[in-house]
């Protein structure tokens, strides 16, 4: 169990350095295993580490699964041994400040404070005595790795050639036609400064946390379907600390985006970067990358790259059914090359419960299993995933279990607390049909005051302050907001909401004409079949909805 000398962010370091460095492929399933077994003893919970345990909560086996006979458990742990081996042999661990370990014959990890030594490549003493060859396991586990003593030319050459067949084996290289989605490479603008090193080092810490993102130290042309460079650079002057933030294109060095963040003071500024900073950014991360990977043949995608075209991600989009039903076809794609992708199974959770919400074609009792289906093998398959669990909360909302796409939601941000979209819905998802206290439409309104205007998540953010106003009967304010919302982005959810306020407002023609004018996207789209199911079914936790269920009634009266 932890002692306190070391916390959270420590490892999510480290998790994101031995990720960074390669060491484990291109297997999310081994970095699924290496959190699970690193946060499992962080919170005490080290001594359930079992691979009985594991098998179930990482490797999705069956309650009957037996580690005895199924071999997957003990083999992927000495892959991973291995991988963390080359992990500590390499310049990314230096930058971590915890040493993890598992030692043979349990799945336990040891994990202390780095003391700047390489453990692994520690040099013996001339009367140093090899230590004895433990006992062989219960569990069967791969043998230990030899006593190197000192020898670093003979040292250089096998560790080359263990990496490279390492690299034949588990898949290190990235092939060409398999790029990974993103990477990216954080640098400082100008000469460092200590306040810089750190602002660096706390915005990279924050990227890697989202799986999608890989953060380098050095950008590799091959290895990414997109590459960005990002540089940082802190200032000060009489009206307070600054920092700049630009995004190029790492080809090109093209200027994508750029904003100055400014700050009462040095520790102010620092608290920006894992807030404002590092959400704005990642915003413009995905929406770049979208935009590059839009142009890239399907059958030359990884399936991380097919899931940053799929997901619920800023960048560019249509409100369009075929738009949509091209998101399904990317996640599928991607799980015809990994059956085991959980991230590819979270869209099509996502994105299969919205479409039968909002859809009448779609609204079919195949789809809403599937999607049920998709997302509990997405929580199978990613459950310390931020983005995944993220899309997994979004089909249970869709689908009207509101309690549940909270808790779900909650998930996100233990995981991930700087995951902006989670924040703000976590907040507001309790008032799907309800009205919300002043309380919490003050905050939905502070967050999205604290956005950029350019921000392209503000069309959620809007159009929630307008469905707050809209239950809490300010028709003036929530059109306000929604006009706005649609300037920028909207999807079945947003305008008929909008037409309904219009009916509110007496404004009846003007309503009707929100409504049609979605013919031609939406073909086949039922204003009926929304007031019948959609609100309904999100409104069907709630004690008393006929009073919000009959606004959409009123609506439908008019569109006739």
């Amino acid at each position: 169990m932890n002692d306190g000398s070391y916390n959270s962010d420590d490892i999510a370091l480290y998790i994101s350095q031995i990720e960074a460095s390669k060491v484990l492929g291109r297997s999310k399933r081994r970095i699924r295993l290496l959190e699970h077994l690193v946060r499992s003893e962080f919170l005490g919970h080290g001594e359930r580490l079992k691979a009985y345990s594991i098998g179930l909560d990482i490797f999705g086996k069956p309650e009957n699964f037996d580690p005895a006979s199924d071999s997957v458990v003990r083999v992927e742990m000495g892959r991973l041994r291995t991988a963390i081996s080359l992990f500590e042999a390499g310049d990314f661990a230096a930058k971590t400040r915890i040493v993890v370990s598992v030692p043979r014959g349990t799945y336990r990890p040891e994990i202390t404070i780095r003391d700047g030594t390489r453990p692994f490549l520690m040099e013996a003493e001339d009367d140093a005595v090899a230590p004895e060859r433990p006992p062989p396991t219960t569990e069967g586990d791969d043998l230990p790795l030899p006593n190197w003593g000192r020898r670093p030319l003979i040292l250089g050459a096998v560790l080359a050639c263990f990496l490279a067949v390492f690299a034949l084996v588990y898949g290190l290289s990235s092939p060409k036609e398999m790029p990974v989605a993103l990477q990216v490479k954080v640098q400082a603008a100008g000469p460092e400064t200590l306040q810089s090193e750190t602002a660096l080092s706390l915005l990279a810490q924050s990227l890697s946390r989202s799986a999608t993102i890989q953060v380098v130290e050095d950008i590799e042309n091959t290895a990414a379907a997109t590459s960005f460079i990002v540089e940082l650079r802190v200032f000060e002057d009489p009206d307070g600390m600054h920092t700049l933030v630009e995004l190029k294109d790492q080809a090109s060095t093209r200027l994508i985006w750029g904003k100055v963040f400014s700050a009462s003071g040095s520790d102010r500024q620092l608290e920006q970067v894992e807030t404002r900073i590092a959400r704005e950014l990642r915003v413009r991360l995905f929406g770049a990358s979208k935009a590059v990977l839009e142009q890239i043949p399907v059958q030359d995608m990884s399936p991380e790259a097919l899931f940053v075209l799929s997901t619920w991600v800023p960048g560019p989009a249509k409100s369009t059914i075929e738009w949509e039903e091209d998101r399904i076809g990317y996640a599928r794609k991607a799980l015809e090359k990994d059956p085991d992708f959980g991230a590819a199974h979270s869209v099509l959770a996502d994105k299969l419960a919205y479409l039968s919400n909002v859809y009448a074609p779609a609204d079919t009792k195949e789809n809403r299993q599937a999607a049920q289906f998709h997302a509990a093998r997405a929580m199978e398959l990613s459950p310390l995933d931020a983005d995944v669990v993220f899309n997994v909360a979004q089909s249970h909302w869709h689908s009207g279990r509101i309690s549940e796409s909270q808790a779900v939601m909650a998930r996100v941000l233990e995981l991930d607390h700087s995951h902006d979209l989670a924040r703000f819905l976590n907040l507001v998802i309790p008032y799907s049909c309800a009205v919300a206290p002043d309380e919490i439409l003050a905050k939905a309104q502070a967050f999205d005051a604290e956005l950029s205007q350019d921000n392209p998540i503000r069309w959620l953010t809007l159009t929630w302050i307008g469905w707050l106003h809209s239950y809490r009967e300010e028709w003036d304010a929530a059109l306000a907001v929604e006009e706005q919302a649609a300037r920028i982005f909207q999807i079945p959810y947003t305008f008929m909401r909008r037409a309904m306020i219009l009916n509110q407002l007496g404004r009846h023609e003007d309503a009707k004409g929100v409504v049609q004018g979605q013919n031609t996207s939406w073909v086949g789209f039922s204003h009926a079949h929304y007031v019948e199911n959609t609100i309904p079914r999100l409104c069907q936790e709630t004690e008393n909805p006929d009073k919000f269920i009959g606004f959409y009634k009123e609506l439908a009266e008019a569109v006739r």
